[in-house]
C-alpha cells in the first residue's frame, strides 16, 4: 500500500462549505487549543523544547508561532468588520521574524502568551455580529473567498497543522509513538 503524503502548510487546499452559523463550532474547537497544547508539552524538558528538529522549528518554536499567528487572525477579522476586499496575507519573512524570539524565552511563558492571545480570537468569533459573519474577502494564496466561518476553519486546521508537528518531534525525542499521558496517571 502507497504512503500517504501530508503535504507542506502552503500547498494545502481546503473546501469552505460550512453554514455561518457554525462560526460557534469552530470558536469552540479553537478554545481547545491552550489546553490540547499544555497536555502535549507537559513535563517537557526545556532543553528540548528549544531543540530544532529536522532542520526545521523546535517545540517552542512550533507553539510560539501558533501565538504569534494570533495576530493574523485578528486582522483578518478587521479585514472584514472594514470590508476589505482582500485579507491580510501571511508572509513567511514576518513569522520567521517572530519566530527567532522564541528560543531564548521558557515554554511556559510562549505557552501562556498563547493562551491570552487565543482567548481574544474566541471572544472576537463568540461576538461576531450576523452581519460580520456574512462578509467575504479574498485570500490570495488560496484564490477563494473567505467569511468569517472559513477563517475560523482555516485557523482550527493550522493548530491542528501545528499539534501533529508538536506530537511528531515528541515522539522522536522520547521514542513514545506520540502517546502523552495526562497528569495525574504518569
Amino acid at each position: 500500500m502507497a504512503e500517504l503524503v501530508r503535504p507542506a502548510w502552503g500547498a494545502r487546499r481546503f473546501s469552505f462549505v460550512h453554514p455561518e452559523w457554525m462560526v460557534a463550532d469552530f470558536a469552540e474547537r479553537l478554545r481547545g487549543l491552550a489546553p490540547r497544547i499544555a497536555l502535549l508539552v507537559d513535563g517537557l524538558d526545556e532543553a528540548l523544547a528549544h531543540e530544532p528538529f529536522d532542520g526545521k522549528w523546535s517545540i517552542a518554536q512550533n507553539v510560539g508561532h501558533l501565538a504569534d499567528v494570533e495576530e493574523l487572525w485578528q486582522e483578518r477579522i478587521e479585514d472584514l468588520r472594514r470590508e476589505r476586499a482582500t485579507l491580510t496575507p501571511a508572509k513567511a519573512e514576518r513569522f520567521q521574524a517572530a519566530a527567532a524570539r522564541h528560543p531564548s524565552r521558557p515554554l511556559a511563558a510562549i505557552v501562556a502568551e498563547l493562551a491570552e492571545r487565543r482567548e481574544r480570537l474566541v471572544a472576537a468569533l463568540d461576538e461576531a455580529s450576523p452581519e460580520l459573519q456574512s462578509r467575504r474577502a479574498f485570500h490570495e494564496r488560496l484564490q477563494v473567498p473567505m467569511r468569517l466561518v472559513d477563517g475560523a476553519q482555516f485557523a482550527a486546521e493550522h493548530d491542528d497543522h501545528h499539534l501533529l508537528r508538536i506530537r511528531t518531534i515528541r515522539a522522536a525525542q522520547a521514542g513514545d509513538g506520540g502517546a502523552v499521558t495526562p497528569p495525574g496517571r504518569r
